[in-house]
């Protein structure tokens, strides 16, 4: 993802994560992902509370990111959108609402109290970090990313490799 970011420009010093070796591997972007992993991990060492938060955020904010299109998909693009050669027919509405609430009923899921009493040791904070998380990424877009993002850069059927 990290490399797919720095590709469309969507992060600080893109051109350095973007940037691929010899055989078009992305090293900077897979070695800082694969560092920042692992940082991640070493704080089961420390507090499993807070390893247990950083994976339902993760998890939270993966499904997050897989129904955001979805979501936009069903509702705001229910007209314009072109199906591809692969699509659900007249299904593909219902199933999007179904994913769409799947993942709303996960994150509420996955942000509930590990364990009973809840104490600073069970408290799960997965749902402040997500809320804050939120706040920072719509206020980055409103107050910055509109002005210069253009979306995703397409390289399907611009490729000379095709046949």
């Amino acid at each position: 993802m990290a490399y797919a970011f720095s590709r469309d420009g969507a992060m600080p010093y893109s051109s350095f994560w973007h940037k691929v070796n010899k055989h078009e591997v992305p090293l900077n972007a897979v070695w800082t992902s694969a560092f920042i992993a692992f940082c991640m991990a070493l704080t089961s060492l420390g507090s499993l509370v807070a390893f247990q938060a950083m994976t339902s955020i993760a998890t939270i904010g993966l499904y997050i990111a897989y129904a955001l299109p979805i979501l936009f998909r069903v509702t705001l693009a229910r007209k314009s959108f072109t199906p591809g050669p692969f699509n659900l027919g007249s299904y593909g509405i219902v199933v999007g609402w179904v994913a769409v609430f799947w993942v709303a009923l996960i994150s509420v899921l996955f942000s509930l109290p590990i364990a009973y009493p809840i104490t600073d040791q069970t408290l799960n904070y997965t749902p402040v970090a997500v809320g804050g998380l939120v706040i920072l990424v719509v206020s980055s877009w409103i107050f910055s990313a509109r002005h210069w993002f253009k979306g995703p850069i397409t390289n399907i059927g611009n490729s000379s490799e095709e046949a």
